[in-house]
């Protein structure tokens, strides 16, 4: 006798049935318990609305986005001395967050004040390419 369908045509066969039964049971499931997995229904005229809601709320939260960059001061007078400017002022540079501003006060009071620019490359983290950004906008006084 012939057969109809190979074995891997038979597998198919049964996974499409067992597809389809799971999909009965699921639908005769909800047809019971309806409060379980409610369905949103709705008119041409409240999907309108449920749109322009998402659509205002994604414009607000872009609005409220916060950046976690530190706000800088504007300042009006470059260079700053480096041998008198507190920390908020040495933050102002760029590169000098508050952890740079303070190994620059903790070098200064420890050696006393800055001899040349220079000197500043002394300090733990500031090296040549960062000297050359600070360069510019530092002074000794």
């Amino acid at each position: 006798m012939e057969r109809w369908f190979t074995p891997q045509e038979r597998g198919v066969i049964l996974f499409l049935i067992a597809i389809l039964v799971l999909g009965g049971a699921i639908y005769v499931y909800k047809l019971k318990n309806p409060y379980l997995l409610p369905e949103l229904k709705l008119s041409g005229e409240e999907n309108v609305k449920i749109e322009e809601l998402i659509y205002k709320t994604l414009d607000t939260l872009e609005q409220k986005t916060v950046s976690f960059k530190r706000p800088r001061e504007k300042v009006t007078s470059f260079p700053i001395n480096i041998n008198s400017a507190s920390k908020e002022k040495l933050m102002l540079l760029p590169g000098i967050g508050p952890s740079y501003a303070q190994r620059i006060i903790e070098y200064r009071e420890k050696y006393g004040s800055f001899k040349n620019p220079e000197e500043l490359m002394k300090i733990n983290g500031i090296g040549k390419k960062k000297f050359k950004k600070l360069k510019p906008k530092i002074t000794i006084k």
